[in-house]
């Protein structure tokens, strides 16, 4: 098996200095492919990697993030992989949420993430080369999580982002790779950096979270699912987490009437 630098020369992901982000980076630049990570605070990856540029962006900017991305992709045209990773969540009753917290997390998570496809697919097209996409959505497209209205909103407008890209590729002579990937829940600080504390149905629904994502597979599981997905080469969904979260609760949508899916979640969340 190959390195992934065999198929992708440099990629620019989102959200690259922490969580998912960047263990993402990691992997890639272990396997020789460059990386560009955008984050408002970058942080360098473990080690040493002379092929690493940070960049400090403030994605919910979307004016100065066009401009940022005008330099990038001037100054890296041999990007060919770009991972929408970057988001956050807010745990709160719509109706308490701020129209600051509803505005940044869209322009973040749906907002941000279109504009770099965008700016990217043009590359891709004027370059020749076929590129890649991958935007990292979650399994709240299946199954949403409770309290969390705009974030599972945006998670779902990006998957739609996804098929509709997917379908407007399948009749261009130029056919980029898109990639809609639906993590579950992972041990990593996304807990943490949650916003907001709420009861639920009596239970602290904050506390429950922070268990369920202490308990949850480390981010490995998530790392190896971005590499498949990638060595595949193809256009798709692409779904990782424990074999619960990946395999199995998709199916409930499609088997199960929406007030059993409720009252399962319902449940689910009050361990």
């Amino acid at each position: 098996m190959g390195s992934l630098s065999d198929s992708y020369h440099r990629a620019l992901i989102t959200g690259a200095s922490s969580g998912l982000g960047l263990a993402f980076a990691e992997m890639l630049l272990k396997q020789g492919v460059s990386v560009i990570g955008m984050s408002r605070s970058p942080d360098m990856p473990t080690g040493s990697y002379a092929n690493y540029s940070a960049r400090a962006v403030d994605l919910s900017d979307l004016e100065s993030l066009s401009d940022e991305l005008d330099q990038v992709f001037t100054e890296f045209p041999d990007i060919d992989l770009v991972i929408n990773n970057a988001g956050f969540g807010v745990l709160s009753h719509l109706e308490n949420t701020s129209p600051v917290q509803i505005a940044t997390q869209y322009a973040v998570m749906l907002g941000a993430p279109t504009m770099i496809c965008a700016r990217a697919i043009a590359a891709f097209k004027a370059s020749g080369k076929q590129g890649c996409l991958v935007n990292v959505s979650s399994l709240a497209v299946d199954l949403p999580l409770p309290l969390m209205p705009v974030y599972n909103t945006c998670k779902a407008g990006l998957s739609a982002l996804s098929d509709s890209l997917m379908l407007d590729a399948s009749g261009s002579s130029h056919r980029s790779v898109i990639i809609d990937f639906r993590p579950g829940d992972f041990n990593t600080n996304f807990a943490l950096r949650m916003v907001g504390r709420v009861d639920w149905n009596g239970v602290d629904l904050r506390s429950v979270m922070d268990r369920h994502h202490a308990l949850a597979p480390d981010v490995m599981l998530a790392v190896r699912g971005l590499e498949r997905a990638l060595r595949r080469g193809r256009s798709g969904r692409f779904r990782v987490g424990d074999f619960f979260q990946s395999r199995i609760a998709p199916i409930g949508p499609l088997l199960l009437p929406s007030r059993w899916l409720r009252a399962i979640i319902r449940a689910y969340y009050k361990k």
